[in-house]
């Protein structure tokens, strides 16, 4: 009998936790190679001095970017920004990125600041993006991020993982994002909740470094904690050159570096879930409103009217991308209504675009360039969606009122399908019939055998006893809530008192809710609540309205953290969940693990120590606090 092996994400947390092996299930303690945040380092540093942190642990292991609100549209965002260089100067972190430079997740790669093998822990819920080069990159948020500055650790519990196996090759006009899409639409978006995500087979050989970037980003979408392609010599000669100039070393020692720090799976590792996919049999996507899961081919949303086309973000803002659109709009004139928003992922992005005449094409076919920045992707800044309007971009998110008013509507695809909805106004037809999402693509050869999403949270750890008791009004909801839902995107960076965000809870869901709720009430929800942006403001404002408890069905991984390090339990339990009716009166016992309905008692297993140890002293702040006094 072969020796069992160890997956790529359980040898990345067994070197960063110091171990010789962990399996998944189990709880450590690493230390990351680096740490990440960006326009949200200014709600961080307020939490970090509440826990009483003066100094990071570590200067050289922090990066920060201002990349979400670039350059700063709102005097409130200008302080922000100011509040974040002042921070940087006073602690002397080397990487910080300023305005114009670009999006977190492309510049930590262009600078070659994470090696294969390595742990990334960032402030985003992208930042598997990096999983792309084989490295561990997973997002957390913000009262985490400050813990990290101040301890220089955090517990991760070692997930499952999902392996993809991909076969063969893309069609000539098929991308990435289809991939993407389709595998995502196949799954579903909590398809890998709480797992990671490990790319394999010969099919990969054939991806770009640009395509991996691709896949590794949207795993966030199918709730994936982390992605990994396998580095080849793609991944070291595009790393190479980057980090040699960085450490000031020739490209062969940084070579050489490079491939001794990348880890692989062992061939006897075992896998929660493992599917195959045939890569000639993908067709080009959409992702239709308000779901990434909601795939479509193009034939049937074909002749849907636009008003604004959008390329970048970290999906689609690099080079191969810019240059696919420019192909297609080269001679030809944006649609009449239609407005379309270029904007570079890197400010090294734009000097070649610029380089390669690709930014004339843009310019001479109407586009309208943006600074290298996230741009309106989050509903935040300039170029945001009006009542009514309909945009394609090539992105990774499409929540409902995600990229401006709540009425608006959001497909996703590739730059080339953007490119051509905008020379034609509406979304382009196609010529013959395409595949849809079938069984016949996207294929089980092994069933999944982890428990319940979210269940898993609660595994290898003992349970406390302690007494904690909430009864309240039943506030009753359905499947995927989205974090754009619980707390709009747009106010991400403009309200910041508890009390405020109070007043914006649910609003584009249920706009009575943050009138009627009272202290004391508790949410009950349906699959995959909180999924979607790493946004801590969708658990405070729920807190901050009184929210004692949330009871789902299955709860999205950073969500689930979030709302226990800011004190809110989140209780998973999907047969009280089917029995319970809107406005009942319910009563969660949390130490005993019970929920008492009028149609009986549901058992539950209670929180593991740790976290229940975290809602005694009210949350992450509290903790930290105590181990800093130390």
């Amino acid at each position: 009998m072969a020796t069992p092996g160890y997956t790529f994400v359980e040898k990345a947390l067994a070197r960063a936790a110091g171990r010789n092996a962990v399996t998944a299930g189990e709880i450590v303690e690493v230390t990351p190679d680096r740490v990440l945040s960006h326009d949200n380092t200014a709600a961080i540093l307020r939490i970090f001095q509440e826990m009483g942190g003066s100094r990071v642990w570590d200067p050289e292991r922090v990066v920060i970017t201002l990349d979400h609100a670039a350059p700063a549209p709102t005097v409130k965002h200008a302080q922000n920004h100011t509040a974040v260089r002042a921070f940087v100067q006073a602690q002397g972190i080397r990487y910080f990125f300023d305005v114009g430079e670009g999006i977190c997740h492309q510049v930590i790669a262009e600078q070659g600041l994470i090696f294969p093998g390595q742990v990334l822990l960032g402030a985003d819920s992208h930042t598997p993006h990096q999983g792309w080069m084989g490295a561990f990159a997973a997002g957390v948020g913000r009262s985490e991020m400050a813990a990290l500055w101040a301890l220089g650790h955090l517990w991760l519990r070692v997930p499952d993982t999902l392996r993809v196996v991909l076969h063969g090759e893309l069609p000539a006009d098929v991308t990435a994002k289809d991939l993407a899409l389709t595998l995502i639409g196949a799954l579903g978006s909590d398809g890998a909740l709480y797992q990671a995500v490990e790319f394999a087979g010969e099919g990969v050989t054939h991806l770009s470094v640009d395509d991996r970037m691709i896949l590794a980003n949207m795993m966030a979408e199918m709730g994936a904690k982390s992605a990994y392609f396998p580095p080849d010599d793609r991944t070291f000669a595009w790393l190479a050159p980057r980090v040699a100039r960085r450490l000031g070393v020739s490209e062969r020692v940084a070579r050489a570096r490079l491939e001794e720090s990348a880890l692989y799976p062992d061939a006897t590792a075992q896998y929660a879930r493992v599917v195959e996919v045939d890569l000639a049999a993908i067709r080009p996507v959409v992702a239709r409103p308000h779901r990434v899961d909601n795939v479509a081919s193009l034939a049937q949303v074909a002749h849907t009217p636009i008003q604004q086309a959008f390329i970048g973000t970290c999906t689609h803002g690099r080079l191969a991308d810019l240059e696919a659109a420019a192909r297609i709009l080269r001679g030809r004139k944006i649609a009449p209504g239609v407005r379309l928003l270029v904007i570079p992922a890197s400010r090294e992005v734009y000097l070649e675009a610029v380089r390669q005449g690709i930014i004339q094409v843009f310019l001479e076919a109407g586009a309208m360039i943006g600074t290298p920045g996230c741009g309106p992707c989050m509903g935040n800044h300039m170029g945001v969606l009006g009542p009514g309007e309909v945009a394609i971009m090539a992105a990774n998110r499409n929540f409902r009122g995600r990229m401006g008013h709540k009425d608006s509507a959001i497909y996703l695809a590739s730059p080339e399908i953007v490119a051509l909805a905008a020379v034609e106004g509406r979304i382009p037809a196609v010529s013959e019939e395409l595949a849809q999402v079938t069984d016949a693509i996207i294929s089980d050869i092994r069933p999944q055998s982890a428990p319940e999403s979210g269940m898993i949270l609660h595994a290898d750890l003992d349970t406390s006893t302690v007494e904690m008791r909430f009864t309240g009004r039943a506030w009753k909801y359905g499947d995927h809530v989205n974090t754009d839902l619980i707390f709009p995107g747009r106010y991400t960076y403009t309200v910041q008192r508890p009390e405020e965000m109070a007043q914006h809870a649910l609003e584009d869901l249920d706009p009575d809710f943050a009138r009627r709720v009272r202290p004391g009430d508790i949410l009950v929800a349906g699959r995959n609540w909180g999924n979607g942006s790493s946004r801590e403001q969708a658990v405070t404002a729920l807190k901050a309205a009184g929210v004692a408890a949330i009871v789902v069905k299955s709860c999205a991984r950073i969500y689930y953290r979030n709302a226990f390090n800011n004190g809110l339990p989140v209780i998973i339990a999907p047969e009280a969940v089917d029995v319970i009716e809107n406005g009942d009166q319910i009563t969660v016992d949390l130490g005993r693990g019970e929920i008492h309905t009028s149609q009986g008692i549901f058992r539950f297993p209670p929180p593991p120590k740790t976290l229940m140890h975290m809602l005694e002293r009210g949350g992450l702040v509290a903790y930290v606090r105590e181990q800093l006094a130390h």
